[in-house]
């Protein structure tokens, strides 16, 4: 069976059309049953609700979780008791990228990144990159971001996150702890 093609661009639009409105609705209804307010921060670091509300599902209460070690450090955020997105910071030997890091160290496949190199991301992951060992130090530290499936964001929402994270927490001065 033949298309004709004078009408196969009208079918296309057609269901690029759908498809848009039915990703725009079911994130509307995402926000329309999320009972619960969205963390302005994490943990201690103000990252804004617009950064991490695409990440938040519906539901009735979140919940913050902090757990700190020699060489890593994490805070888990959860929606009704089950973990939905999660960070962590963890000090490593000079000299490896963001992309080497996530791929080896983080589970984390990125899709994209950053023009200087200082982090990488995908939908469903990020690592940003300090380095302290351009002040001297003796470790650099990596920063990384991971929602879980239950999540609805993008690749975009995860560089928003990362880079407005990464941004706020140069802030604190983090290579002193070294």
């Amino acid at each position: 069976m033949r298309l004709n093609t004078l009408r196969a661009p009208g079918v296309i639009t057609f269901l690029a059309t759908i498809l848009l409105l039915s990703a725009t609705s079911y994130s509307e209804e995402r926000k329309e049953k999320r009972s619960h307010p969205v963390p302005e921060s994490l943990c201690g670091t103000t990252v804004g609700a617009e950064s991490l509300g695409s990440f938040m599902p519906p539901g009735e209460r979140t919940h913050q979780s902090e757990e700190k070690g020699d060489a890593s450090w994490f805070c888990a955020v959860s929606v009704d008791g089950e973990e939905i997105f999660r960070v962590s910071r963890k000090w490593w030997e000079p000299g490896w990228s963001a992309r080497r890091f996530a791929s080896a160290q983080a589970y984390v496949q990125p899709d994209h990144e950053a023009a200087d190199g200082s982090y990488v991301y995908s939908g469903k992951g990020a690592v940003g990159a300090v380095r302290c060992t351009s002040e001297g130090k003796k470790w650099d530290l990596f920063i990384v971001a991971k929602a879980t499936e239950k999540s609805a964001a993008g690749a975009e929402d995860m560089e928003k996150f990362i880079t407005a994270y990464r941004e706020e927490f140069l802030n604190t001065d983090p290579c002193a702890e070294v």
